[in-house]
Order: structure tokens, then sequence, then C-alpha cells
């Protein structure tokens, strides 16, 4: 399923633009589930509810509808949400193995495709 996720990362990249951070979680209670969660420069609150669209509809179309259901949550966050930040200190490429407590959060496995807090906007 990671190999999906790396599919999907580059269709986004492709359609919508870079990224600042993309990752695959199993996180709190959702030990079975997965979270994804996504903040990018090109995602606003004005365009969040057709992004959302975008990125949901990447995934049912790429993953088969088990691997789908094993998803909980898709998150859109803005570069300052408090989770992205605590995300950035992991490296592009990193997986997460063990529980770690990022403030409060419970991440128990997890997939940080891309962390890139310090990508150029030019808008």
């Amino acid at each position: 399923m990671v190999d999906k996720f790396k599919d999907i990362l580059a269709k986004i990249k492709t359609e919508r633009g870079e990224v600042y951070l993309f990752g695959l979680l199993k996180m709190d209670e959702l030990l079975e589930k997965w979270t994804v969660l996504l903040s990018a420069p090109w995602s606003t609150e004005e365009t969040k509810k057709e992004d959302f669209e975008f990125v949901r509809d990447l995934i049912k179309n790429t993953l088969s509808s088990e691997e789908f259901s094993n998803v909980a949550r898709l998150g859109i966050l803005s570069k300052d949400a408090h989770l992205i930040q605590l995300l950035f200190k992991y490296q592009s490429d990193t997986e997460i193995n063990g529980e770690t407590k990022l403030n409060g959060n419970i991440i128990h496995q997890g997939y940080i495709f891309v962390s890139n807090p310090n990508l150029q906007v030019n808008l």
C-alpha cells in the first residue's frame, strides 16, 4: 500500500504542485486504520473542500476497496497547523515504527513521504 501512496503523491504533485507534507499514519485509537495527512501551499480555506474531494478520489481510485476501507481519515491542514509543524521533525522518506507521542497524538506506525517545511512558494 505504501507504493500506491507514492503513486498518489506523484499524481498530486503533477496535477496540483509541490507539498509541504504528505504522510500516512496510524494514530491515536485507530490502531488498524490509516490517517492521510497533507499540507500544501495550493490548498487554501477557499479550496479545501475541492482539494479534499480531489485527494479522496485519487486515493479511492488507486487503492483496492479493502485497502480503501483501511483509511479512516484524510486531513488537509495548513502548514501552520500544530500537528504539521510537529511532523516536520521527520525528514522525507521516513518510516515511523513504535509508539511515538507528538503533543498528545500517539503515532503507532507511519510513513512521511514528503517533509518540506522550507518549500519556496511563488504565488
